[in-house]
């Protein structure tokens, strides 16, 4: 297996990656999973946890007779500075014979070391939030940058174009303008909201509605293409003034429109920003949840017996599952990912609290 793994591979876990993840059934499996660091002296104190838990990895290989070069992918981050600068708050690496994967998640994991005939994929099972998956466009006069949204955490989307500053997409018509025009911020806490200015010349203000609809209509475009065919809504970031104007220009289709300016935003912030207004964690999905539960176990469709669970997916039984994320996920429940997966059902997880007392699984059965 040459694949290797580098920052520019590493992403955010999605709902795709983790049927694929459960799909595979093979041996040697396996899974790394560690605590990282967005920022500080930590950071490159992850290398060395990495390198001691291959250390780990190797030993569990040999022991059990397999080819410890299943490993070669990950021989280069103990060295690579560039891979420690992109993470999140955890890193999950999966390795098997011909292939590899590797994702930043965006919160705690507990480090661990498991070599097996399957990954164990339960630890990033995100919670059921009411943020579903959708793309988030965060826009101002000077700048567009559009994002991908799993409710739990922001990934960047690149187009041909965007992320783009307003310059980069709407050029000067001559050099004479060129050298007449400025940017002028305005005053108070605005930041981002720049107003475009041409001196010298009668249709100034025209010029810059004409900049400025171009502007839009671009970033329009882009966007357009990039969530094209994708079933996911499309959330606005901006200011009212912003907003307006785009929704004026654009024939895109604007779920949501979360109010304020984005531009001194980074992820962490506008993914705030996205469950303030559309709902947070404590504002979950899992009260319908367990509404549904409550019904069908009434009716002798549901269960949360552990090992009655794991036998009814693996039986292609569970239409949907929910884990509780406390205490440490065992290889039961990680099981009851898996095949639940396998089998097209769905998967989420909600803090102890949340799930009935006492139980570590509630699923609703298909039959």
């Amino acid at each position: 297996m040459s694949t290797t793994i580098q920052a520019t591979t590493l992403r955010t876990v999605q709902q795709e990656d983790l049927r694929k993840l459960a799909s595979v059934s093979s041996s040697p499996c396996v899974s790394i999973l560690m605590p990282t660091h967005r920022t500080g002296r930590e950071v490159q104190q992850a290398a060395i946890r990495l390198k001691n838990l291959l250390r780990e990895a190797t030993e569990q290989l040999q022991a059990a007779g397999d080819d410890c070069s299943i490993l070669a992918p990950t021989e280069s981050l103990s060295t690579s500075a560039d891979f420690w600068q992109h993470q999140a708050d955890g890193l999950a690496i999966y390795l098997c014979s011909d292939q590899c994967f590797a994702f930043k998640v965006n919160r705690h994991l507990e480090e661990s070391v498991t070599v097996g005939d399957s990954f164990v994929i339960a630890p990033l099972i995100s919670p059921r939030h009411a943020v579903d998956a959708c793309f988030l466009l965060a826009l101002t006069w000077d700048e567009a940058r559009l994002f991908r949204s799993d409710g739990e955490s922001l990934e960047s989307v690149e187009t041909k174009l965007l992320p783009a500053k307003f310059h980069d997409l709407v050029l000067p018509r001559d050099p004479e303008e060129s050298l007449q025009h400025t940017s002028h911020r305005r005053v108070g806490n605005t930041a981002g909201t720049s107003t475009t200015m041409f001196h010298g010349q009668g249709e100034g203000e025209e010029k810059i509605e004409a900049d400025r609809r171009n502007y839009l209509s671009r970033v329009s475009e882009e966007v357009a293409g990039a969530i094209y065919n994708s079933g996911m809504p499309l959330v606005l970031m901006a200011t009212t003034e912003v907003g307006g104007h785009f929704a004026a220009t654009s024939d895109l289709c604007i779920a949501c429109h979360v109010e304020g300016s984005p531009a001194r935003s980074n992820e962490t912030q506008l993914l705030a920003q996205l469950r303030s207004t559309l709902g947070d964690e404590s504002a979950s999905n899992a009260g319908p949840f367990f509404e549904r539960f409550g019904t069908a176990l009434s009716r002798s469709q549901a269960s949360s017996d552990l090992a009655e669970v794991r036998t009814a997916a693996k039986n292609g039984r569970v239409e949907s599952v929910m884990i509780s994320r406390e205490p440490a996920i065992g290889e039961a429940l990680n099981s009851i990912v898996i095949e639940t997966l396998r089998h097209g059902g769905e998967v989420a997880s909600c803090p102890e609290q949340q799930m009935p007392q006492g139980v570590e699984v509630a699923a609703i059965l298909r039959f």
